[in-house]
């Protein structure tokens, strides 16, 4: 198949590229950022709201996955017009470019499981795809996100356009950004800086390592997947204390902690169940926590140096 992958410059979006390529698919990155790993693939470089741009670039296209999108939490906080614009925005955009490129490419949109709202808004500690969503989204981020999903079930209402919705996890492993959780911790741990823990500690994320969701997001390709909504998570819930005492097992030493409030939107967590993705597309993770996280530390511990860490 041909495959344009909108992000594949970034964390996750390089890591899907990988999987497209090994599985000998003819990929195209889509992005603002030239792509930094020699994945022997075309390259675009395009804002995903470029709606004419976007439509050349998908004309005789299969898939193309949206991964692109503001994935930083805290910049929708400081900028949310900004952040939704390139977020809900930019799958409209998408959306519209598949439109008056014929229609022919199916949109793979890159969700989160923050559509679920906390436990108690659910009401229910094992979430599905059927659980309705957040009636009341605690987070513009969330908010966003639905926004996007909403808009690839208007676009196959409306115009046909085949999509498939994925929700994630908190992803975690090589390439990640700088400023998510796990390598704050890490650099932190290793510089003897102290780590704030928002809360105390004990709310929980489902870590799906990065290699294991790529695997997801290729495996969201097959037909099988049209017009359909599937979890991609990690199976097991993580606290954030956990996340700590797994570096310092990992490194052998110690964190200083410092416990402050926790933040307005914070995300409680509960259950996220795969067992969909599983049984439709074969898909579950192969790592597990323990296992995943020690390969990233060795991959992290490959270019560290000691700087001054961004504040979280």
């Amino acid at each position: 198949m041909k495959i344009v992958v909108a992000g594949g410059s970034g964390f996750i979006g390089s890591h899907v590229v990988d999987v497209l390529l090994e599985q000998g698919h003819e990929v195209v990155i889509y992005d603002l950022d030239a792509p930094r790993y020699n994945q022997p693939c075309a390259f675009v470089r395009g804002d995903i709201r470029d709606i004419e741009r976007m439509a050349q670039t998908l004309k005789g296209t299969d898939i193309v996955y949206l991964l692109a999108a503001e994935a930083n939490v805290n910049r929708f906080l400081e900028s949310p017009v900004f952040s939704n614009d390139i977020t809900a925005g930019g799958a409209l955009s998408t959306l519209e470019a598949i439109r008056r490129a014929g229609g022919q490419a199916r949109a793979v949109l890159a969700s989160t499981e923050w559509v679920y709202g906390s436990l108690a808004e659910a009401g229910d500690e094992y979430i599905t795809e059927e659980t309705p969503y957040a009636q009341n989204p605690d987070h513009l981020y969330t908010s966003s996100k639905i926004a996007s999903e909403l808009f690839c079930k208007n676009y196959n209402d409306l115009y046909g356009i085949r999509y498939t919705i994925m929700r994630f996890g908190i992803p975690f492993g090589d390439r990640a950004r700088p400023e998510t959780v796990t390598p704050i911790f890490l650099r932190r741990i290793l510089s003897g800086e102290p780590i704030t823990i928002h809360g105390d500690g004990s709310q929980t994320r489902q870590f799906i390592y990065v290699r294991d969701l790529a695997r997801g997001n290729a495996a969201c390709a097959a037909s099988a997947a049209e017009n359909r909504i599937f979890n991609l998570n990690g199976g097991k819930r993580i606290s954030v204390i956990e996340i700590v005492r797994t570096l310092e097992e990992i490194l052998g030493k110690k964190a200083a902690l410092t416990f402050v409030e926790n933040r307005k939107g914070n995300f409680k967590g509960r259950f996220i169940s795969s067992e969909k993705a599983k049984n439709t597309l074969g898909w579950a993770p192969r790592f597990d926590y323990m296992e995943a996280m020690r390969l990233y530390v060795e991959d992290f511990l490959k270019s560290w140096q000691p700087t001054k860490t961004p504040k979280s």
